[in-house]
């Protein structure tokens, strides 16, 4: 069988384990990727909506001529994706499959879709190839167990899978595709677990763990070895500098991490970046990262206000456990970036000035500031629903993913501006000179959102000086590759 994907602005490892699932069971796939140039979600860049390769990526999509159309669809991207699938389900007339993040919290609004047959409800490596094979063989798809059918104005919904709880089985990603649009060059993604044991309000992952209790375990890490194997893999393939461990926390194992990073020095030892946790943070774990040649640790702070973070966010941590991760993590030389998060429902303008003072206490590397986003169905979406922050026509909004975390805030809320103000201004006074941090805190007050947009943008190779480097390479590697891809297309047309 033949399968398309389709996916916008940044690689996809969870369409990467796909593509290699498939390929290990003898399917075909292809990759239509739209580098998304005028919004990558970070920054609306409208003048450049004439430089997206829609028609051609159509084309592409024809001469593939697949059996099945598959999408992973992040919340803040399905506005792109319904942009472009009803061009692609009339020119191609085959089923459309979608999974991913919106999918999982909305699976039955997103069935609601005209242009979407049938959704994945969870783990798709072991569901996508049935559903193909059954197709293939001319057998009954409807009982494929993790996916959801449209069928003759009615929903059929199957059980969902267990877990797949040895994550060494799974082939290692596929990257080709994603590397020949340009996605990546010097910095390796890869993850080494699935799942997460905090319970972070804002974040998904507490949904995913609710909707697969009694599916397996949920926390799941790949074995030291089989990790190591993959990154040599990877590594003869791409002539990477650095690696990105993207799990959603790296050091929640310390016995884990006690075996990895030896073996990870003696072979490979390349800089490496990780999110760790502010409580999983000691002088003997960053102590072991570091012999490991670990060179940035993204540790999430969000909020700066004690109460906030125990009673909204469920991240029941003191301001000195925070400053102490901190301070552990520069003392070992380590890259330090911390996240913040503004716009909070029942956030006041002064424990967001809170926020801004416990990061400039921590005095990090690099700080990244974002605007909460009410994801569906997690805990603090209902509690903005429950307080008034949500309306009809937010949440409207967020089902249809419009926004996101680093645009303008969507709830209701008295101090909105602020917070969009703050979360731009933050990377620019975390690096500024300690004699213009004054008249930056005087702009941060009177609600300069638009100033701190240029500030932030202009600013980029400044304050983040790895992260924000890389993502120009790429974006201007993926706007070359796009071209040379449309001037073939126009060579083969002819």
């Amino acid at each position: 069988m033949k399968v398309l994907f389709y996916y916008r602005g940044i690689e996809h490892l969870g369409i990467e384990y796909l593509m290699s699932s498939l390929k290990e069971r003898g399917h075909q796939y292809d990759l239509i990727f739209d580098p998304g140039l005028d919004d990558n979600l970070f920054l609306r860049l409208k003048f450049m909506k004439g430089l997206n390769q829609n028609k051609y990526l159509i084309e592409k999509a024809k001469r593939f001529n697949p059996d099945i159309l598959a999408l992973s669809i992040p919340t803040n991207l399905y506005p792109f994706f319904n942009e472009m699938l009803p061009a692609l389900k009339k020119e191609l007339s085959v089923p459309v499959i979608a999974g991913g993040p919106h999918v999982w919290a909305l699976p039955e609004y997103v069935l609601q879709n005209d242009n979407i047959d049938m959704v994945c409800i969870g783990e798709g490596e072991e569901a996508l190839p049935e559903l193909l094979d059954k197709m293939e063989k001319g057998e009954d798809i409807y009982d494929t167990q993790n996916i959801w059918f449209k069928k003759d104005g009615r929903i059929i919904k199957n059980k969902r899978r267990n877990l797949i709880q040895d994550l060494d089985k799974l082939p290692f990603p596929d990257k080709t595709l994603f590397y020949e649009y340009g996605c990546f060059y010097d910095n390796l993604e890869i993850i080494t677990g699935r799942g997460c044991p905090f319970k972070c309000t804002f974040c998904n992952i507490h949904l995913q763990r609710k909707l697969n209790r009694g599916k397996g375990k949920f926390l799941r890490r790949r074995s030291v070895a089989n990790v190591i194997e993959e990154l040599k893999f990877q590594l003869n393939k791409y002539d990477v500098k650095y690696v990105s461990f993207h799990d959603d926390t790296f050091t929640t194992d310390m016995q884990w991490i006690e075996e990895f990073t030896e073996v990870y020095r003696k072979e490979i030892n390349l800089p490496f970046y990780c999110f760790v946790f502010p409580r999983t943070v000691n002088r003997r774990v960053i102590s072991m990262l570091k012999s490991a040649n670990c060179m940035q640790i993204f540790l999430g702070v969000d909020s700066g206000d004690e109460d906030i973070r125990r009673d909204l966010l469920k991240r029941p941590m003191s301001d000195e456990e925070i400053l102490s991760a901190g301070r552990i993590i520069k003392e070992h030389k380590i890259s330090l970036q911390a996240s913040t998060l503004f716009g909070l429902p029942g956030e006041s303008a002064e424990s967001m000035w809170k926020t801004l003072s416990l990061a400039e206490k921590i005095a990090p590397d690099q700080v990244s500031g974002y605007i909460f986003y009410p994801f569906p169905e997690t805990e603090l979406y209902h509690y903005s629903v429950e307080n008034g922050y949500l309306g009809e026509e937010e949440i409207h909004m967020v089902k249809e993913g419009i926004g996101g975390y680093h645009h303008a805030s969507i709830l209701k809320h008295p101090h909105k501006k602020l917070a969009a103000t703050l979360s731009k201004f933050i990377p620019v006074y975390n690096k500024a000179p300690s004699f213009i941090k004054p008249v930056i805190r005087w702009l941060m007050a009177r609600e300069q959102e638009k100033l701190a947009l240029i500030l932030y943008v202009i600013s980029i190779p400044v304050t983040f000086p790895f992260l924000g480097i890389e993502g120009i390479k790429v974006t201007l590697r993926m706007m070359w590759r796009a071209y040379k891809m449309r001037d073939k297309l126009a060579v083969q047309g002819s």
